[in-house]
């Protein structure tokens, strides 16, 4: 039953994190001047989110414990959820929601690029024209926001792990105890 409802819980935890995570992107777009406030507000929801989802997935694992690495491995999971949510969100703001915000981000990154000097024509446009495909192309951003979130979960997983791991209970009474040692005597 633990293993089978294993990906249930981890796609059902990941949605409603990314969820979190794109409404706080949203309202950033939509209010830029508070963006930081809303970005700093989304790592503090990521990080009770991700403790609150691996606590209770732990609590069903009262008479074997839950180990570090499960603790770690369901984090990873809920990031693969997470990270399809988030990119869906960017595709659609990307390309048509949020279409000039992000083409005049891309334009000043190439001009700052442009400034320096350190690339040639040539090279600008072949940088021009991957970046464009990196923020705009629905299969990179979905990737690159999978592994993002992914590597981002795993960093924060190695210390959220460390309050939600739990050792087995030593004194549960539901095991049924051997007593044919006893009876050899």
């Amino acid at each position: 039953m633990k293993k089978s409802n294993f990906w249930n819980e981890a796609s059902r935890g990941g949605a409603i994190i990314g969820l979190v995570c794109v409404a706080f992107a949203l309202i950033g777009m939509l209010i830029p001047k508070v963006a930081f406030v809303f970005n700093l507000a989304s790592f503090v929801a990521i990080i009770y989110l991700l403790f609150h989802f691996t606590r209770s997935r732990a609590a069903l694992y009262s008479q074997e414990g839950f180990t570090y690495s499960q603790s770690l491995g369901f984090i990873v999971a809920m990031a693969i959820f997470t990270g399809i949510v988030v990119g869906a969100y960017q595709i659609v703001a990307s390309n048509f929601l949020f279409t000039e915000k992000f083409e005049e981000t891309l334009n000043q990154v190439i001009a700052a690029y442009s400034q320096m000097g350190v690339m040639d024509n040539a090279t600008m446009d072949k940088m021009s024209s991957m970046m464009r495909n990196y923020m705009f192309s629905p299969i990179y951003v979905l990737l690159s926001n999978v592994l993002s979130y992914i590597f981002y979960f795993a960093f924060l997983g190695l210390f959220i792990s460390l309050g939600t791991k739990r050792e087995p209970d030593l004194f549960d009474q539901s095991e049924e105890v051997d007593e044919s040692d006893d009876d050899q005597e």
